[in-house]
């Protein structure tokens, strides 16, 4: 497992919509785990990114 920073887009903007620190197997899993969290919690993005950290 790895750490990984991962961060949700506005829809439309350059702005942060969620952010958080989550320890995956690889990128892809990490970025699941973001989408799961958004999608649980209704919020609306648009681009996600992952960085281990």
């Amino acid at each position: 497992m790895q750490m990984y920073e991962v961060t949700a887009m506005a829809p439309e903007g350059p702005e942060e919509v969620y952010q958080a620190v989550i320890f995956a197997e690889d990128e892809d899993d990490a970025l699941n785990q973001l989408e799961e969290q958004l999608k649980e919690q209704n919020i609306a993005h648009g681009m996600c990114m992952a960085e281990e950290v």
